[in-house]
């Protein structure tokens, strides 16, 4: 039963960053909001405390925070543990002071019940007139940390946006809070090659009118996005909304009318792009946030037609595998995300498809990303129904083994399609 009295329960709980994280003691389990809700006051009190702190156990999603618990001065204290990776956490892991967790995002909130952390360390609006703050730009796991975790510590932000969905928490349900006046964490808006809008353009012709959409974010992501300007009535329910979905919006592409729940709404748990993002969500009501368990539950997606997902890979076999983690044992570049959540949800879809768009190469042209075979496996070959690159398209779903491998040595860079080939029919011998 939520106490009337909250502004009582608000004052008394307020409190000095400093003592507030001197409420952590070694050898605790933290968990940090994820992405751009990041607290960083918090964080970096945390980081000013290292030295009465040891053996921290620190977990993480860490897509578009600025990761300065990496530094290697915090490496004698925390040991990060992350559930996405990060160029900025290289020398952590190079120190075996990081470790990955693979762990699909609609799974997470159950993780976090059977891990029992100590401490979450979010970041929220100043409570409104019933005493309910707002966890503004990312939802994800928090309500979950909220009733689980031991204490709950916030920052309270007067620049986060206020935001629709379910995106509100009582004052007596956080333990501590601190003041914050912080500019908040924001991911530029990726400038997609020719390449990438090559790419974007063969995913365009895969994606019916009206279609509920689901892209993640980055160049690729951007250049799909952008190739979408002259479809209509789409829907889009996603993980993350970044500035190119907000001009789908503003020009009347993503209208979401014909989606079976949440109709006339954009879906996601997070905003992933600038404060124009933010400032345009800020008090949207076609705009909803709700946490990681809504958004990536298959079963809830399953209720949209036509829902489609869009998401990248690192490399991809003849066989249809993919890997969107790493590369080799020591260097993981992703993570296993929302990907298989999508996918499946793809599939219960009426009329859904999986689609994995990347480009043909990397490292400069150097490397095919279509490989004979490869060693990490985030989705399943069986899972998916078309691979892109700026090649063209791969339709994987019914086809035989010998037909998958020839439709993806098509799209392949044309200087790798002969030695496919030949590895292809060295592994059939």
């Amino acid at each position: 039963m939520i106490d009337l009295d909250w502004k009582d329960i608000y004052r008394k709980r307020f409190t000095t960053t400093e003592k507030a994280i001197q409420h952590i003691e070694s050898f605790q389990k933290i968990f940090l909001a994820p992405m751009c809700n990041e607290p960083q006051a918090l964080v970096e009190e945390l980081i000013r405390q290292k030295s009465r702190l040891q053996e921290i156990s620190l977990y993480t999603v860490v897509l578009g925070s600025p990761c300065k618990y990496a530094d290697i001065a915090c490496h004698p204290h925390f040991n990060i543990r992350t559930f996405l990776s990060s160029p900025l956490l290289k020398k952590a892991y190079e120190n075996k002071k990081c470790d990955y967790l693979p762990v699909n995002f609609s799974e997470i909130p159950r993780w976090i019940k059977e891990e029992h952390i100590d401490v979450a360390l979010i970041q929220v609006s100043p409570p409104n007139a019933d005493g309910f703050c707002n966890l503004g730009l990312s939802v994800d796991v928090v309500p979950t940390l909220i009733k689980e975790a031991k204490i709950v510590i916030a920052e309270v932000n007067s620049n986060l946006p206020v935001t629709f969905g379910e995106t509100l928490v009582h004052v007596s349900e956080i333990n501590f809070f601190v003041h914050s006046d912080r500019s908040l964490l924001t991911i530029r808006n990726s400038q997609p090659s020719e390449e990438d809008l090559k790419i974007g353009r063969y995913v365009a012709t895969l994606i019916p009118e009206y279609a509920t959409i689901q892209v993640g974010v980055g160049k690729i992501a951007s250049g799909i996005i952008q190739s979408l300007h002259s479809k209509v009535g789409l829907g889009v329910h996603s993980g993350s909304i970044s500035d190119d979905i907000m001009e789908l919006i503003n020009i009347g592409v993503v209208t979401n009318e014909r989606k079976e729940i949440n109709r006339n709404r954009t879906v996601c748990t997070t905003l992933t792009g600038t404060n124009d993002l933010y400032e345009f969500c800020h008090r949207n009501e076609y705009i909803e946030l709700y946490p990681i368990n809504y958004t990536h539950n298959a079963a809830v997606i399953s209720k949209i037609s036509n829902f489609h997902s869009i998401n990248s890979a690192l490399e991809v076999s003849l066989s249809g595998q993919i890997n969107a983690e790493q590369i080799d044992e020591n260097h993981v570049v992703a993570g296993v995300g929302g990907q298989m959540d999508f996918i499946r949800a793809s599939k219960l879809s009426p009329g859904g498809r999986a689609i994995i768009a990347m480009p043909s190469t990397a490292q400069f042209g150097m490397v095919s990303r279509i490989k004979a075979h490869t060693q990490y496996v985030t989705s399943l070959k069986s899972d998916v129904d078309y691979v892109v690159t700026e090649y063209g398209i791969a339709k994987l779903f019914g086809k035989s083994m010998k037909e998958r491998a020839e439709s993806l040595i098509a799209i392949a860079h044309p200087k790798f399609r002969t030695s496919l080939l030949e590895e292809f029919e060295q592994l059939q011998q």
